[in-house]
């Protein structure tokens, strides 16, 4: 009998319709345990990193087929693609951070030197009783940032897109300091899941210059049918939708964030002709680039 492959859920979709476009969603613990349930099944988010925030109560995780548990305050932090499961206690108290992957590659081109140690590529688990009294003020300001993204995803202040990504920033590059590469850490996930990272770390490298299927294939070393399997069978889009979607993503935001012109953006994003880049955008979403502002832009 096939084993069915583990599900995606996307929670702009299945969860928040309103965050369906979305690169960071933030919710209180319990409103998505009242939603999914406090045992959460094994499954993953294909194109976006998770991290949570339990601040008391027994919890059970399972990252990748590696079994945490804790007694207190604990942060999981589980990567893009990463087939994961949980066992809450009833009316434990915390927070969910859900990143999309292009957040942390961001953050690592940033960071060169922490960019040759993966940075944020492999699963962890922060014990607030198991770790070394000398992190323990990186410990609790990490939960004191939290405390402060959720002030501020609450809130309709000025430059909210820029606090939030500028506290998330600080926020991940604590969780690297106080993340350690164990011997649970290091194990082999399934290598279709792999080979879909490896494709999306090449994406977010690569998209604005090449948009090829043939050039991921060859840097990925395997045949275009292959890579159109791992990629349907991890996130249920082929590879070409995957690239295309970071492309949408990176359009979006500058078009609500940047005071471009269509030829300034269209040229930044690899496109040499920018009406065939508005048609393409207007096939995607919906909205040519210039009513998708108008439609953001709206109180």
């Amino acid at each position: 009998m096939t084993k069915e492959w583990i599900p995606n859920l996307k929670l702009g979709q299945d969860y928040d319709k309103n965050y369906r476009d979305a690169d960071i969603h933030f919710d209180q613990l319990g409103a998505m345990a009242d939603f999914f349930g406090r045992d959460m099944p094994v499954h993953m988010h294909a194109d976006y990193c998770q991290i949570h925030f339990v601040l008391s109560g027994k919890t059970q995780f399972n990252i990748d087929q590696n079994l945490y548990k804790t007694a207190g305050a604990a942060i999981f932090y589980t990567p893009p693609a990463t087939p994961h499961a949980f066992l809450t206690e009833a009316d434990a108290p915390g927070y969910v951070l859900t990143l999309h992957h292009s957040i942390i590659s961001n953050i690592a081109d940033d960071l060169d030197s922490i960019k040759q140690s993966h940075f944020l590529i492999l699963p962890s688990c922060i014990d607030n009783d198991a770790i070394n009294p000398v992190n323990k003020f990186a410990f609790d300001s990490t939960i004191a940032l939290m405390e402060l993204i959720k002030s501020e995803w609450k809130n309709e202040l000025s430059h909210k897109s820029d606090a939030l990504l500028g506290l998330i920033k600080v926020l991940l590059l604590n969780i690297f300091r106080l993340s350690t590469a164990d011997e649970k850490s290091n194990s082999r996930s399934r290598h279709e899941v792999e080979i879909y990272k490896n494709f999306n770390l090449l994406i977010e490298e690569n998209y604005k210059v090449e948009k090829s299927i043939t050039f991921y294939c060859k840097q990925l070393d395997i045949n275009e049918s292959r890579l159109n399997y791992v990629c349907k069978k991890v996130s249920g889009s082929p590879p070409k939708t995957i690239i295309n979607n970071r492309i949408i993503l990176e359009a979006k935001r500058h078009i609500i964030h940047a005071n471009q012109s269509l030829n300034e953006l269209s040229y930044y994003l690899g496109y040499l002709d920018p009406s065939y880049f508005s048609r393409f955008f207007q096939i995607k979403t919906g909205f040519t680039p210039s009513e998708y502002k108008k439609l953001n832009s709206q109180g």
